[in-house]
């Protein structure tokens, strides 16, 4: 009984010990690129210079974990070939792969190919250096129940609301955030990478259009779109929820 008891312990130990971290969480890359890993999809964001301008280009695929092997299966219309990646570092906080193949441009857009693509955890891109002056936000309607809203946020915690159209509230409100809230939004925008931050410009009329900007450490960076950067889903996510949760005055 008592080899038993033993036996399972060191088993719970071992298992424990072993345990990988999540996959599924958002990776930062240093190519100027972004994973959203989920359980049954992984969202690709990259970007690239084309004729002198920037680009962005968002795609999604079907994956799988062969052993210590990444592989992104593309639809056989598409694309038939194995995409395929080695695991060489899984972390909490890292993530390196080793294109098997020269389809490393699934992954970022080069004309060279990198041996080591290296993603850290969204988190360890916190920067302490943000000085918030403050930001301006607004939604428009869509082919549907979307708020029409904007508002605006200073470093006094002061929000300036203006209702419209399926808004929590119609008309002009004002209202202060709560140290629990302000502190959010500062957490957000720090890990948010403003200054690599890049705008869409993409517009569709079935969804709302959203406008952005933030003033920050004497500089200012404006988004009009109806996606953000995977990098941003977190500051877009809370903004649009954010006049559920103060009181108006």
């Amino acid at each position: 009984m008592r080899q038993i008891f033993t036996f399972i312990l060191v088993l719970t130990f071992f298992s424990a010990f072993c345990q990988k971290p999540a996959l599924n969480k958002l990776w930062v890359g240093d190519a100027d690129n972004y994973l959203q890993v989920d359980t049954d999809a992984v969202r690709i964001e990259r970007c690239f210079e084309y004729q002198g301008k920037r680009h962005i280009m968002q795609t999604a695929y079907i994956y799988k974990i062969i052993g210590d092997t990444f592989r992104i299966i593309k639809p056989e219309y598409y694309d038939s070939s194995n995409h395929d990646y080695i695991i060489k570092d899984f972390t909490a906080d890292l993530l390196t792969l080793i294109p098997l193949n020269k389809y490393w441009r699934t992954l970022y857009v080069s004309d060279t190919s990198k041996e080591i693509l290296t993603f850290r955890d969204r988190n360890k891109v916190y920067t302490d250096s943000i000085i918030f002056q403050k930001i301006h936000f607004s939604s428009t309607t869509c082919y549907g129940f979307c708020p029409e809203l904007s508002f605006q946020i200073d470093s006094s915690k002061q929000m300036r609301f203006k209702g419209g159209k399926h808004a929590v509230k119609q008309g002009e409100y004002k209202a202060v955030l709560s140290d629990k809230l302000y502190s959010e939004l500062l957490r957000i925008l720090a890990i948010s990478e403003l200054d690599k931050l890049k705008d869409l410009n993409q517009l569709n009329i079935d969804a709302p259009t959203y406008s952005l900007e933030v003033y920050y450490n004497g500089k200012s960076k404006t988004f009009k779109s109806f996606t953000f950067s995977y990098i941003a889903t977190d500051l877009l996510n809370y903004l649009i929820e954010l006049p559920k949760k103060v009181e108006f005055q």
